[in-house]
C-alpha cells in the first residue's frame, strides 16, 4: 500500500489508469475552500507527485475519466462545476480545458455522466500520434439521450447520437475500446413510472460495421443499440473493462437491492451470462464496482463493502470469490498491466494506491 495524497482533503472518486510504461495515473477530486478541486496524481520511479489542474468538478461522486496519450501526457473529461462537459489536456507544463459543445455541436448544455477514453489506433497499425478523446454523456438538451463526442485528429468536435431514448436514470455511462479498437458504451435507461425504485434496463450500445479508409477525420459513427439486462432498479455505476480481447466484461450495482453483477461474453463460448458477483444487504449493500481483466483475461471486480475496499475474482466454473484488499472508502478504480500486475486506487480523506501480482492486491 502506498499514499498518494494525504492532505485530508481528498474526496470519495478516483479514476486510474497506465501509461505506456505501465506507470499509474490517477485523477480524482479534493476539496479546495469551495471548490472542488480536479487533481491528478502519476508515480514514477517509485515516487508519487500530484498536481490540481485548475479545474472543478460539480459534485462528490462526479466520475473523472483519465487518459494518458502517447506523449505520455494526461488528458482528462468530466462534468464541471457548471454541470457542462469538459474536456482537459496537459502539454507537460500547464494545463488548458474546454467546454464540450452538446445540442448538437452548437451551443453548451448541461450533462451528466461523462466517460472518457483515448483511441490510439494502433491495432492497426496506425499512427500513436492520433490519441483522439472518445466522449460519452448525457445531453440534457436531448431528453438526456446518449451522446458520443470524437476529437480526430485535434480538429473540432464530432458528435453521434448512440442512443435516441429519453432516460430518468442518469446514473451509469463506461464508455470503453477493446484491444481491436472496437468502441462500445454500457449504460442504463429507465422511465420513472411511480415505483421507487423504478425499472431500469442495462443497455450496451456499439458501432456500426462499416469501411473507414484514409486519414481522419472520419465519418461520426453511426450505433447500434440491444438490452443486455431486462432486470435492474436503481443501479448507480456501471464499469466495463478496457483494452480487453476475447472477453466483454460489464460490472454493475444496485445500491437498494443490494447487488454487484457482472455480465460476461467471451469469444468462443456460449453466452454472453449475467453473475452475481457479490449478494449484500440493501442499503448496507456492495458499490461502486470497478471492472478489469486480468491475466489470461480473466475477470475482476473491485468494489466498496461497508468500509472495506473488496477484489473479486472469477473462478473457471464462473463462481466469485472475494477478498479483503484494504480498509478504506471512496470508489475503486482497478486496472491490469501487461505484466499481469494489479493497480488499485480508492480513499476518501487520504487517497491511497495498491498493487499485486496476479490479481492479489
Amino acid at each position: 500500500m502506498e499514499t498518494v495524497d494525504d492532505s485530508g482533503t481528498v474526496l470519495g472518486q478516483s479514476f486510474l489508469t497506465l501509461n505506456g510504461a505501465g506507470e499509474p495515473a490517477i485523477a480524482y477530486q479534493a476539496q479546495q475552500g469551495n471548490r472542488r478541486a480536479v487533481m491528478v496524481a502519476r508515480r514514477r520511479n517509485g515516487h508519487w507527485s500530484h498536481e490540481d489542474t485548475g479545474g472543478a468538478g460539480l459534485a462528490d461522486g462526479v466520475p473523472i475519466s483519465i487518459g494518458i496519450d502517447s506523449h505520455d501526457l494526461p488528458h482528462l473529461a468530466y462534468r464541471g462545476a457548471g454541470s457542462h462537459a469538459i474536456y482537459a489536456v496537459s502539454d507537460g507544463a500547464a494545463w488548458s480545458a474546454e467546454e464540450i459543445p452538446t445540442g448538437g455541436g452548437v451551443v453548451v448544455y448541461d450533462v451528466a455522466t461523462v466517460s472518457m477514453q483515448l483511441y490510439r489506433r494502433l491495432w492497426w497499425g496506425g499512427d500513436p500520434d492520433i490519441d483522439m478523446p472518445a466522449v460519452a454523456y448525457r445531453d440534457s438538451n436531448n431528453h438526456d439521450q446518449l451522446t458520443v463526442a470524437l476529437k480526430p485528429g485535434g480538429g473540432s468536435w464530432q458528435f453521434s447520437t448512440a442512443d435516441p431514448s429519453s432516460t430518468d436514470a442518469l446514473d451509469g455511462v463506461s464508455l470503453a475500446y477493446d484491444s481491436s479498437d472496437s468502441l462500445r458504451i454500457a449504460y442504463v435507461i429507465g422511465v420513472n413510472d411511480g415505483t421507487d425504485p423504478f425499472p431500469e434496463r442495462l443497455k450496451l450500445a456499439e458501432v456500426k460495421p462499416t469501411v473507414v479508409e484514409g486519414d481522419p477525420p472520419w465519418p461520426p459513427p453511426e450505433f447500434f443499440t440491444n438490452v443486455i439486462d431486462h432486470d435492474v432498479r436503481a443501479v448507480e455505476t456501471v464499469s466495463m473493462a478496457r483494452n480487453t480481447s476475447s472477453t466483454s466484461l460489464i460490472a454493475y450495482a444496485d445500491h437498494k437491492e443490494g447487488y454487484v453483477r457482472a455480465w460476461i461474453s467471451k469469444f468462443g463460448q456460449p453466452g454472453p451470462t449475467i453473475e452475481s458477483v457479490v449478494q449484500g444487504n440493501g442499503g448496507a449493500s456492495p458499490r461502486r464496482p470497478s471492472a478489469a481483466t486480468g491475466p489470461g483475461e480473466r475477470a475482476f471486480v473491485a468494489y466498496l463493502d461497508n468500509g472495506r475496499i473488496m477484489l473479486a475474482q472469477r473462478a473457471p466454473d464462473h463462481s466469485w470469490s472475494s477478498q479483503q484488499v484494504a480498509p478504506g472508502g471512496g470508489w475503486p478504480s482497478l486496472a491490469f498491466g501487461s505484466d499481469g500486475t494489479a493497480h488499485l486506487a480508492y480513499g476518501t480523506g487520504t487517497l491511497m494506491y495498491a498493487r499485486g501480482v496476479g490479481g492479489h492486491a
